[in-house]
């Protein structure tokens, strides 16, 4: 069976090809030698991103009663809430006193 449609062969369309794509590269416009370079900095200078790094120092330790002491003199989760919130630090001062330290457990007082 013969074919009415016959294709060049990848052999003889190899040197056309290259032929044309020297023919590209020297068409190109020659580089400029004279252009002006960008001044460098004279000085250099370098900062660590890890400069201020501070290592990790343990905290005192403390019984859980004075833990849990203090939380409630500051007021619960709710002066914690606001601290967060407001972004000024919680003190026993600002506290409201508390009447019953459980009130706001399973839905006692709401806010």
């Amino acid at each position: 069976m013969a074919h009415s449609h016959h294709l060049p062969s990848f052999r003889a369309l190899l040197p056309w090809a290259l032929a044309l794509f020297a023919g590209a590269a020297f068409a190109q416009a020659p580089a400029d030698t004279e252009a002006p370079q960008p001044s460098l900095p004279t000085k250099l200078q370098y900062s660590s991103a890890i400069g201020a790094y501070q290592a990790y120092a343990d905290q005192q330790v403390q019984s859980w009663r004075e833990a849990n002491d203090r939380v409630g003199e500051i007021g619960g989760w709710r002066s914690y809430a606001k601290e967060i919130k407001t972004g000024e630090p919680a003190s026993a001062k600002d506290a409201a006193p508390a009447s019953d330290p459980h009130s706001g457990h399973h839905g006692g007082d709401k806010p």
